[in-house]
């Protein structure tokens, strides 16, 4: 699945979405300004007429507007009433206005003009005319239609760019299961290439020519310690993935931690390593009795197979609880310590797949807790747990 193509689609359709809705959007209002200022021509035209008024249609008046025509039809005459430098058809404007007033463009020296015809008597044979010069009107006009349609292009623009960010924002989910899938690949190859190996090799070994029982004996048992070492990094893996899809959900009740410690302390048994649980306080939590059992199982056997001793205790934290795993060996390398809890990050060479701690945590975080990892100044380490109380 190509996410950054399957982006570009979605990008595509929300912009062609927005555009349409931004040119319709720009469309009613292009038309409603541009009807706006051809209003106001026309208002303006009647204000013409209206000081026409004020003069009593008096021709020698000196203020008297240009461009302004007293037309009879009837006898076939007219004559300005003010500066006129046209030369409209104001016998067919005349009458166009029969009966009452009436507006209409008409083209002078590739000028445009406004007139408006209004009669002056119940016949309409009088008939009072007057032009406006348009290039006002209509560069306002072009002006504001530019402006209108410059901003839908960059809304049309801003919203392709928030179309491929909300696109981005919505394959999170998509793009974080492609990489848990490819990290499975990888940790699943990491985990089978060396069982794999041994395997093969010790077949091919043992086939190279015949051989006695024993040497049989030896090779199938590297083969079974292979093999299981293999099945074992599997089912370590799916649990891992389980874990952090969610899928893996701890099924809570109350737990005695200080009973549980004490049970692992009891059943992990070493000639080298002597494992003890400090008896303390009655501290319950609410966890999920396998899950938190394997944790404090891991965490044990790994301090174990470093150490020649090694303490579990618990104590109240906070409003919560404290199991604590301290060991007296070596403790971690200063370097691997801050990524101890990777996948395949073994913290000394006595761990095994290096995915315990890794699972450990994901299992802790699942139930609300954490947990910490430090080198213990006079020697050794110290693993800390830290879980909310059971709330009960």
């Amino acid at each position: 699945m190509n996410l950054h193509r399957t982006r570009l689609h979605l990008t595509l359709i929300y912009g062609v979405l927005s555009a349409l809705a931004v040119v319709a959007i720009s469309w009613y209002a292009v038309r409603t300004a541009t009807a706006g200022i051809y209003d106001s021509a026309e208002r303006e035209a009647e204000r013409v007429v209206q000081e026409l008024g004020l003069h009593a249609f008096d021709p020698a008046a000196e203020d008297a507007p240009a461009n302004t025509w007293r037309v009879n039809l009837a006898e076939e005459w007219d004559y300005p009433l003010g500066e006129v430098w046209l030369e409209p058809p104001l016998y067919t404007i005349a009458e166009e206005s029969y009966g009452s007033p009436d507006f209409g463009r008409f083209e002078y020296a590739d000028v445009t003009y406004l007139s408006y015809a209004v009669p002056l008597d119940v016949n309409g044979d009088d008939v009072l005319v007057t032009a406006l010069d348009l290039t006002e009107f209509d560069n306002d006009a072009s002006s504001t239609r530019l402006r209108i349609w410059l901003a839908a292009a960059g809304s049309i623009a801003a919203a392709s760019l928030a179309g491929y960010w909300v696109a981005g924002r919505s394959l999170r989910p998509a793009r974080a299961a492609q990489q848990q899938q490819r990290d499975f690949i990888a940790d699943a190859a990491h985990e089978l290439r060396t069982p794999l190996a041994v395997i093969q090799a010790s077949a091919s070994h043992t086939l190279s020519r015949p051989r006695d029982g024993d040497a049989y004996r030896r090779s199938l048992e590297e083969i079974r310690t292979a093999a299981e070492r293999a099945g074992i990094g599997v089912a370590e893996l799916l649990e891992l993935a389980r874990l952090e899809a969610g899928q893996a959900n701890p099924r809570l009740a109350p737990l005695r931690l200080d009973l549980l410690t004490e049970e692992v302390a009891a059943a992990i048994r070493s000639d080298d390593t002597l494992v003890e649980a400090t008896p303390g306080e009655a501290l319950v939590v609410d966890a999920d009795y396998g899950l938190l059992r394997q944790v404090v199982e891991t965490l044990t056997r790994n301090a174990a197979a470093r150490a020649s001793h090694v303490w579990l205790t618990t104590a109240p934290h906070d409003d919560g609880v404290v199991l604590d795993i301290v060991d007296d060996g070596p403790g971690f390398d200063p370097e691997i310590l801050p990524h101890v809890f990777d996948r395949f990050r073994r913290g000394d060479a006595g761990g095994s797949s290096g995915l315990g701690l890794a699972i450990a945590r994901r299992i802790v975080e699942s139930h609300k807790g954490r947990i910490e990892v430090t080198n213990r100044r006079e020697g050794g380490a110290l693993v800390r747990v830290v879980l909310p109380r059971h709330r009960g």
